[in-house]
């Protein structure tokens, strides 16, 4: 793909980030591509449907869950505390439909690619946090998963709060 076309994707894929979150499914493709910085019809080369820039929006999300986990699963080898680790994954989660999509993905143990990645990292920091004592001992990944799939997305405040919650309602008793 040449860098022009690479960055025109990159820019929708963007703005499609801030208006769906913003707007919702709602949102009109023309809006998508003057926010973007570009015009309709090269928004319809790269995505010919709105399902396709919101798949792309959670392609994007779930390969981004996926690295983050990694490298949380690669900290807590080399000794750091899983507990934190995980608080430290979930307290920026984002708010919007290809985050919300991709948490779901993940939380179905979809066996492609990244989600695939994502699962097996998460599990093993689940596994780490309930052996080191951090969690409750009856906690798995399906448990903290359930929970962060519901995760309010309206109300950053509420969101906050419910993680907080959450969170704190899987450590031992």
């Amino acid at each position: 793909m040449r860098v022009d076309a690479r960055r025109n994707r990159e820019q929708i894929v963007v703005a499609a980030r801030e208006l769906v979150a913003r707007e919702g499914d709602a949102v009109r493709m023309d809006a998508l591509a003057e926010r973007a910085g570009v015009a309709v019809g090269t928004l319809y080369r790269h995505f010919p449907t709105k399902a396709d820039l919101v798949g792309a929006m959670v392609g994007e999300a779930t390969r981004d869950l996926a690295v983050r986990a990694e490298v949380a699963r690669e900290r807590v080898r080399r000794g750091a505390s899983a507990r934190h680790e995980l608080d430290v994954l979930i307290a920026p989660l984002p708010a919007g439909h290809g985050a919300r999509e991709a948490w779901r993905l993940v939380a179905a143990h979809d066996a492609s690619g990244s989600a695939a990645r994502a699962v097996m990292a998460l599990d093993a920091l689940v596994a780490a946090a309930r052996d080191a004592g951090e969690f409750r001992a009856d906690v798995d990944l399906d448990d903290l998963l359930l929970l962060l799939v519901r995760a309010p997305d309206e109300d950053r405040t509420n969101r906050e709060r419910y993680l907080d919650l959450v969170t704190d309602g899987l450590r031992p008793r």
